[in-house]
């Protein structure tokens, strides 16, 4: 996929950056305003789904090729309406939008402008592969047309279908320096077809559409599907890689022709679902949080504390551990809120987990923690030089020689719960990833830990300690791991 062309709580806490949600799907087509495209609105109740099982899936192999739907068959015959949802086979929607949210619609225009529309959307805009985050969806739209005036439902359909052709001829002949289209016919999928590509090269968005007739029925099939580098940065389209022109075809012209051959079955009044669906279960309540339990101090953590002490005079102590599938968290903490000091109180903190990855089997997993990790650095990098609500990030540094993979930074953190100068790192070693943090703050005496006129610990400061404590807990965690 590129586009080298067209394509205040008393307990003693870690002060975790509260991130402003960058819950923002990367910046999809579905965001961005789209000149000249005209968009149906559905109306009507909208339900969702998972689609579960596929009744004609193909055996293992090659993507198939896509179903050739006849020319148009004996109308009159169809009993009740399509499910736009059935008429994609599970194991093309799986390859294409894994673990989508499945939605349906239906638009009822008869007595305004004599069409009815059955709609279907898989999408998910925001799962991660790696050291991406991708989006995908697929939408299809069945249209029924009706008898208008002195037209009859086919000649309304026709018409309907001329529209988007003519208008994907008049797009891909006159390209621009902000966008780029494409069409091409469809030869043996229902009486005509072609399909349609748009790459809007500004914010690297691109996707395919297939349109297709069958009688009085007219077939609209979208496939959007990007990728962008977890650390981008925020806000920009940087990174960012959408589907090519070659892969869109392919991919339309193999959903196109299934739900075509859907459509024409139906009319005949034959069966025509590709896949079977259930209602998606509506959550009673949030997940269940695995709670931690108190243990004695690991000796990692003994091992640590005269670099923790020297950082936070007076301190209070403690740890835990949690079990959470697969995962197991080990935490250590070295606290004290209230430091004595010349002009009032100092608080110091330091923080180190051990988050330890196995697979089903119990064996350790490499690749779980990688992913972890990746993910721990992405969110650093994405707010590199940036801040929201009371947070702002500073560089992200890559020492060599910690481990696998490691990363620090500094950040200036005056949120509703604390205001402090705060140093986070993050190790992966194997199946274990180790993150630290080292900050703290001065205030006036009898102020919160919150309190607005609050001295953040300076950058070179909380580094400077960050720094010491990682390299004493990795040369411990060698020795004697979580233990």
């Amino acid at each position: 996929m590129s586009h080298d062309s067209p394509e205040p709580s008393t307990r003693q806490l870690r002060w975790t950056a509260t991130v402003p949600s960058p819950a923002a799907p990367r910046r999809g087509r579905t965001a961005l305003a789209v000149a000249g495209v005209a968009v149906l609105a559905a109306v009507g109740g909208a339900s969702a789904y998972l689609v579960t099982r596929s009744l004609t899936a193909p055996a293992p192999g090659p993507a198939p090729s896509p179903a050739v739907a006849p020319a148009t068959p004996v109308a009159g015959a169809a009993t009740g309406p399509i499910n736009a949802c059935a008429t994609i086979d599970t194991i093309e929607t799986e390859r294409l939008v894994p673990r989508a949210k499945v939605s349906d619609s239906v638009t009822d225009k008869r007595d305004e402008f004599s069409y009815m529309a059955w709609n279907c959307a898989w999408n998910n805009p925001s799962y991660s592969f790696g050291e991406y985050t991708r989006n995908r969806e697929i939408t299809v739209v069945i249209t029924q047309h009706y008898a208008r005036e002195k037209d009859s439902a086919d000649t309304v359909s026709r018409q309907q279908y001329g529209i988007e052709l003519s208008t994907s001829q008049f797009r891909a002949a006159r390209p621009d320096k902000e966008s780029y289209y494409a069409m091409a016919k469809l030869d043996g999928i229902g009486d005509e077809a072609h399909f349609r590509y748009t790459w809007l090269k500004k914010n690297t968005i691109a996707y395919g559409e297939g349109f297709g007739r069958i009688g009085d029925i007219t077939i609209k099939v979208e496939y959007e599907a990007s990728q962008q580098r977890k650390d981008s940065p925020l806000f920009t389209s940087k990174g960012r890689t959408a589907i090519s022109e070659e892969n869109a075809r392919r991919e339309i012209k193999l959903l196109l022709g299934q739900v075509s051959e859907s459509v024409a079955a139906w009319r005949a009044g034959k069966p025509y679902a590709r896949a079977t669906l259930t209602p998606t279960p509506t959550p009673t309540g949030p997940a269940p949080t695995p709670t931690p339990t108190a243990i004695a101090f690991p000796k990692t953590c003994e091992a640590v504390t005269p670099v923790a002490a020297s950082l936070v005079p007076g301190h209070r102590s403690n740890s835990e551990r949690t079990q959470d599938g697969g995962k197991t968290i080990t935490v250590c903490r070295w606290n004290n809120r209230e430091i004595p000091l010349p002009k009032g109180l100092g608080l110091r903190t330091v923080y180190v987990s051990f988050t330890t990855f196995t697979n089903r089997a119990g064996v350790p997993d490499p690749g779980a923690a990688r992913q972890y990790y990746i993910d721990l650095r992405a969110n650093a990098k994405e707010w590199e030089g940036s801040g929201l609500e009371g947070l702002f990030y500073h560089k992200v540094t890559e020492p060599k020689d910690w481990g696998d993979r490691a990363h620090y930074q500094y950040r200036k953190n005056r949120t509703p719960t604390v205001h402090a100068g705060i140093a986070d790192s993050a190790v992966l070693i194997g199946p274990t990833v180790i993150e630290v943090t080292h900050g703290g703050s001065e205030r006036a005496k009898g102020e919160p830990i919150n309190a607005p006129g609050s001295v953040l610990m300076p950058q070179e400061q909380a580094l400077d300690g960050l720094v010491e404590v990682t390299e004493a807990v990795v040369g411990a965690f060698r020795k004697t791991g979580t233990d």
